[in-house]
């Protein structure tokens, strides 16, 4: 049978309780509503301190009325974004109808190439999107310090790091705002959801104008099956089912067409605030499983780990790690996807067909983004993995790392 476990790539804590807070939460009538999502604004201001919170039905949704309530004050300017990244990314801009500067990435880091930051910025960018890629703190000091000499306004996007933290701070709290997703696979969930918070005058202005660009929500009946789903599926012998359908399309990153900006729906406060708790204890397990895959995968030459600021504690939605070429097309195999493992972001942003028009620098070289799509791959950290599944997945990274055709990563590849 244990060639039938298929382990999820990513996973949300969830519980019977959190469906049925869901389940009452389209039940309940508008004001019921109201009040639970007054109470996950609560919980978000408690942990992040912002001025103001704005819920979404979606971090996309966030991103994309955040981008068109800034272009709405500042006509015509471009929007800096990484070029290795989320295509919701690219999903957001085109949904505000905003022109973009790519930047590049530091692929040993994940941090913005600050040289490009600083090009983007003298070309008068409106604002920098920073992205905490895969639960990594990104240090945003710099770019603030570059950002504040030109006016432009620095925008987090903390979709994917609930719960990391940078010199004991959340991260998401340095920016004039940030973003947040509460969608299927983030570290904090509801099925759906994200949120804008705001941390000065210039955050605060452009929630504002946000805010009105929300339409109502929908039911939410399509969030409550997904978190049912994921309770049922996401366990390792029933989720072979799934994954064997490719119509699911699972684990593959797709260009998703913008949709209308809606408030969120009444399944979604319900769920995160039942599960609030449940994500802090989720992430300090998947601390504990990033580092036992962190001490296999270090002195093998077919990997390269990824570094951290110091004082950072990463969330660790998934493990990222570069490899060898010869390791690469190893991680797109049946026996590492039935693992957990998946490769990284099929192609940088400037390369999407739908997209690359919107991006001023589109023939730009990006060679730190080009070698994440040529070497990156990620590992599960997630607490449905068992002690066996850890057990696995370091008898792979030793099989794949320690081959002789896997050479290290050398200063000429990046």
């Amino acid at each position: 049978m244990k060639s039938w476990r298929h382990q999820v790539p990513v996973h949300s804590p969830l519980s019977a309780a959190a469906l049925l807070a869901g389940i009452s939460g389209i039940a309940r009538n508008g004001s019921a509503a109201a009040r639970q999502e007054a109470r996950v604004v609560g919980l978000l201001s408690k942990r992040y301190g912002p001025r103001e919170v704005l819920l979404t039905d979606s971090g996309t949704t966030a991103l994309t009325a955040v981008l068109i309530g800034l272009l709405r004050e500042r006509r015509g300017t471009p929007i800096a974004i990484p070029a290795y990244g989320c295509y919701d990314l690219a999903t957001a801009a085109e949904g505000a109808d905003a022109t973009v500067l790519l930047y590049d990435l530091d692929p040993l880091t994940l941090a913005p190439d600050l040289a490009q930051v600083h090009a983007a910025l003298r070309q008068g960018v409106a604002a920098v999107v920073v992205v905490h890629p895969y639960g990594y703190p990104i240090d945003i000091a710099e770019v603030q310090r570059l950002a504040a000499e030109t006016g432009a306004l620095v925008i987090e996007d903390a979709a994917q790091a609930a719960c990391a933290d940078l010199d004991g701070r959340p991260v998401g709290t340095r920016g004039s705002l940030a973003v947040m997703s509460f969608g299927r696979g983030k570290g904090l969930t509801g099925g759906s959801g994200g949120a804008v918070l705001a941390y000065d005058d210039a955050g605060v202005r452009i929630l504002k104008r946000a805010t009105g660009l929300l339409g109502v929500p929908r039911r939410g009946w399509p969030e409550l099956f997904t978190i049912a789903g994921q309770l049922v599926f996401e366990r390792p012998r029933l989720y072979a089912l799934p994954a064997a359908l490719p119509l699911l399309r699972l684990g593959e990153t797709i260009y998703r067409e913008p949709r209308p900006l809606r408030r969120p729906t009444p399944v979604s406060s319900p769920v995160i605030a039942a599960t609030w708790h449940l994500a802090e204890r989720e992430v300090e397990t998947r601390r504990r499983n990033a580092m036992r895959l962190l001490s296999a995968l270090r002195w093998l030459p077919g990997f390269k780990t990824i570094g951290s600021p110091m004082h950072a504690r990463p969330s660790y939605l998934r493990l990222p790690v570069l490899v060898s070429p010869a390791v690469r097309p190893l991680a797109s195999q049946r026996g590492a996807r039935r693992l957990g493992i998946m490769p990284g972001y099929p192609q940088p942003l400037c390369d999407l067909e739908r997209f690359s028009s919107r991006c001023l620098n589109r023939n730009g070289a990006f060679p730190g983004s080009r070698l994440l799509v040529a070497r990156l791959c990620t590992l599960p950290t997630h607490g449905r993995l068992r002690g066996s599944d850890l057990e696995r997945l370091e008898v792979w990274i030793r099989t794949v790392g320690g081959r002789e055709d896997a050479l290290p990563i050398t200063p000429s590849d990046r």
